[in-house]
């Protein structure tokens, strides 16, 4: 049996989602996977046979039995994502599918979403919360958690610092974080990413956007990290969605030093509080009486703390333990179903 690992193939960006799907490749080769590598190719006239032959052309090297672990979305059309899944299927391999993003968890209307988890073998989540709300839309898929992305840097792209200040930092989407446009809290802040035209509040220090490497160098490591979620008015349930996902800027600010501060009702914030790598806060009125009532001691463990969890991300050990354990409850499924012939 040969183990596959999909590899989206695409431009350089400055969000996180090229950054993110390449850390899970690259950590998933380590332990005898092989990329499927996948162009990012959108063709709204393309015909069915036509949609056929370019997956037969991607997976030629598949054969029956094999493990694949296709990373959702592809960022094609869904129609390639369903597809995908459905001719592998039919050829005899297995599928997993490694959850990023689920517009089912950001919008309940998007019930095709439902149909294409239930055609897996079964899935990689975020952990029991984002399980529990895939169960409750009627996905009865086997599920594997991996409770966090981890995030490679090599140790000459970034010195950790030893020291923490009350301060934070914010990198992200800045258009989609509203708080920072209301921001009037005596904690300053600075802030990385594309914001156009979006006015942010006082006491708010916009230092730019910069590609993944160059963020990695100039964000500062002495500082709180904050995941912060807004709904937005004309759409989008960003807040909501923070009850079922790990974000991936959490990973970030982990893996350079960076302990975080994220909302007590997110699905994150157990993880936080279990290791001890930050807060987890009701309302961001919160935030300056929190860093107030810091000890010089807290904030000297706290860094102590997180700059050791951090060579876990780095390591790569969400991944590696859940892809493991993919293919050990893919054994059981098989060994389950031998003894009942």
């Amino acid at each position: 049996m040969n183990k596959w690992i999909t590899y989206i193939v695409e431009g350089p960006s400055v969000d996180s989602v090229s950054k993110a799907r390449g850390d899970v490749s690259e950590i998933a080769e380590e332990i005898g996977f092989r990329k499927l590598y996948i162009y990012r190719y959108i063709d709204e006239q393309e015909s069915q046979q036509s949609l056929l032959s370019r997956i037969d052309g991607i997976t030629g090297g598949v054969a029956a039995g094999d493990l694949i672990v296709y990373q959702y979305p592809s960022y094609n059309q869904f129609v390639f994502e369903k597809t995908f899944v459905e001719r592998l299927k039919q050829r005899g391999a297995r599928i997993a599918l490694l959850i990023h993003d689920s517009e089912l968890l950001r919008d309940s209307s998007f019930l095709k979403e439902i149909d294409l988890f239930n055609h897996a073998d079964i899935l990689v989540t975020h952990g029991e919360k984002m399980e529990l709300k895939l169960k409750s839309f009627g996905i009865t898929t086997a599920m594997v958690s991996k409770e966090l992305f981890d995030y490679r840097i090599s140790a000459e792209q970034v010195s950790l610092d030893t020291s923490l200040k009350k301060a934070l930092v914010f990198a992200g989407n800045v258009q989609k974080s509203v708080f920072l446009k209301e921001w009037d809290h005596q904690t300053k802040i600075q802030v990385f990413g594309s914001k156009d035209a979006f006015d942010l509040g006082e006491n708010v220090e916009y230092m730019g956007v910069y590609s993944q490497p160059d963020l990695l160098r100039m964000m500062p490591k002495n500082r709180f990290g904050i995941a912060w979620d807004n709904d937005l008015p004309q759409g989008g349930k960003y807040r909501e969605y923070t009850r079922y996902n790990a974000p991936h800027k959490i990973s970030l600010y982990l893996a350079v030093g960076v302990p975080v501060i994220v909302w007590r009702n997110s699905a994150i914030s157990e993880l936080i509080l279990r290791y001890k790598l930050g807060y987890a806060i009701d309302s961001l009125e919160e935030i300056d009486l929190l860093m107030e009532q810091l000890t010089r001691d807290e904030l000297k463990q706290l860094k102590l703390r997180v700059n050791r969890f951090s060579d876990l991300l780095k390591e790569g050990i969400f991944t590696k333990q859940a892809l493991i354990q993919v293919e050990q409850e893919l054994l059981f499924m098989e060994m389950e179903t031998a003894n009942d012939r």
